[in-house]
């Protein structure tokens, strides 16, 4: 049931690896980022979206990110703590589960549902996009703020569609940037 989810995000932890040794500085930084990898168990469950149940889809989402998680840490094996592997493993189930729930709801005949799915990812991806740009700099992270603003209006399905989840995903990206900042406060006390 779950054989798409492995072997999609095996092969995209792998793909990951291979970027982040080979793409030249600054760029293996996109392999790597979180918001990214989601849009592996969304893309998963948006291609199965219209046949599955929301618990298969955030199922799928959950195998998906783990398949990623799991091979990644055994590609970079020597430089992993196992603390990281935890993290990313909790991480991996509640990431996976809402990138493939938010995969399942754009393609939803409901139009809040797709807006709000797509406002979603396209505000998760740009708005680590946007806290890259802000805090810490490079071109790298000027493309993650445009993948995640050109998301919703390549997904969505009407011009009112596209532009309701464009400005969902604005605001998503600028609340969660707030978000970031917060937790690097708390994180240097």
């Amino acid at each position: 049931m779950f054989a798409i989810s492995i072997i999609v995000g095996a092969s995209a932890g792998g793909l990951a690896w291979v970027l982040t040794t080979l793409l030249p500085h600054p760029w293996p930084t996109l392999a790597g980022t979180s918001a990214l990898w989601g849009l592996v168990p969304f893309g998963v469950a948006l291609r199965d979206g219209v046949r599955t149940q929301k618990r298969e889809a955030a199922l799928t989402g959950v195998v998906t990110m783990l398949a990623m998680v799991a091979i990644w840490c055994a590609l970079v094996a020597s430089t992993v703590t196992l603390r990281e592997v935890l993290l990313w493993t909790v991480v991996g189930f509640a990431a996976g589960a809402l990138c493939g729930l938010a995969g399942y709801s754009a393609r939803s005949r409901q139009r809040w549902f797709r807006a709000l799915a797509l406002a979603f990812m396209g505000g998760l991806v740009a708005g680590e996009g946007l806290y890259g740009v802000v805090l810490i700099g490079g071109p790298q992270w000027w493309l993650e703020l445009v993948v995640g603003l050109v998301l919703p209006l390549a997904l969505g399905r009407t011009l009112q569609g596209r532009l309701v989840a464009l400005v969902g995903a604005a605001v998503f990206a600028a609340a969660l940037l707030g978000v970031f900042w917060l937790y690097d406060a708390v994180a240097v006390m």
